[in-house]
């Protein structure tokens, strides 16, 4: 994908402007997405929480008290945010914002993300892509969720606007 021709619309022009109102420079994106792989790499991939075997909400049933129930969702917030497990890719986007980077980066990723699953399989710009639901898609593994992290990165370094 580098250096690749992109369809104009792939990448929408407000991608490049953050919800502060303020412009984002590719390089700004990049970095956020490598903050979010490193943390991937450093604490674990899951899919989607609730399917684990193990975890703080491993333990907890239908038939659980309201006081084990609410403590596991504690634990299970608390473990997410503070980096005691695996992430989501969601989960290790936003974390990224307190990383070194800020949320202007983090939705303009999101914006590269999605222009990296269009060209991953070939989706055109009038269809809706969420990266969240690509990356808890039943069967996904690490290796892709790594290769759109790094695919995306490289869209925001070739495609994005300089300081």
């Amino acid at each position: 994908m580098p250096g690749s021709a992109l369809p104009a619309d792939l990448i929408p022009t407000r991608a490049w402007n953050g919800l502060s109102g303020q412009p984002v420079t590719g390089a700004a994106v990049a970095n956020h997405l490598d903050l979010a792989l490193k943390l991937l790499e450093r604490d674990g991939w899951v899919a989607s929480y609730g399917n684990e075997e193990s975890g703080a909400l491993s333990g907890v049933t239908k038939s659980s008290s309201i006081r084990d129930m609410l403590y596991g969702l504690v634990a299970a917030v608390r473990d997410a945010f503070v980096g005691r497990g695996p992430r989501t890719l969601a989960l290790a986007l936003f974390a990224a914002t307190g990383e070194g980077s800020d949320s202007d980066a983090r939705r303009a990723a999101e914006y590269c993300l999605e222009a990296a699953i269009r060209v991953r399989h070939g989706i055109d710009a009038g269809v809706i892509v969420c990266v969240s639901s690509w990356a808890d898609r039943q069967g996904r593994t690490f290796d892709e969720v790594r290769e759109l992290l790094a695919a995306a990165a490289d869209l925001a370094r070739t495609h994005g606007p300089a300081a």
